[in-house]
């Protein structure tokens, strides 16, 4: 009698584990909104983007999103037109410092850029840090070209 009590707590507690792990979901791969037509990225992170010009500002909102395992602490994003000889004219910068982006994970973000009239294209210089296992503070740079422009940096899902 003991050996089949024994028997059936242990035939029990397999098939609840089984059970459990069977209401298991596999994480949800979150996507920008499609409302995001532009994108540029990195073997970290995806920066989707839309841009509105307005009459002497430019609005730049979008998410920064990780694509890998790491986990994101820190972006930077700035916004800086550029006139016809390649001068940089007008500026403006956010800081995510007090993000921590785990894998899919996004983050918004919105650039208010007061534009002088003077702008022959708008580029997206950025950085972040990803959290690393053998530790240090890279941030490596990077930038997109005329990030405004309709035609370029588009994707299709």
């Amino acid at each position: 009698m003991v050996h089949r009590m024994w028997f059936l707590v242990c035939a029990g507690l397999v098939v609840s584990a089984c059970a459990g792990r069977g209401l298991e979901t596999a994480p949800v791969t979150v996507y920008p909104p499609a409302l995001y037509s532009q994108r540029v990225g990195t073997n970290d992170v995806t920066v989707y983007w839309g841009c509105t010009r307005e009459e002497t500002q430019v609005r730049f909102e979008g998410v920064v999103q990780n694509v890998r395992g790491g986990a994101v602490k820190f972006v930077e994003l700035e916004l800086a037109g550029a006139d016809a000889r390649d001068r940089y004219i007008s500026a403006a910068r956010i800081a995510l410092k007090e993000v921590i982006l785990q894998t899919s994970q996004i983050a918004p973000f919105v650039i208010q850029l007061r534009a002088t009239g003077g702008e022959s294209r708008l580029d997206l210089f950025y950085r972040y840090q990803v959290e690393s296992a053998l530790g240090g503070d890279e941030r490596p740079h990077f930038r997109a070209l005329d990030v405004c422009s309709p035609a370029r940096h588009r994707f299709k899902e």
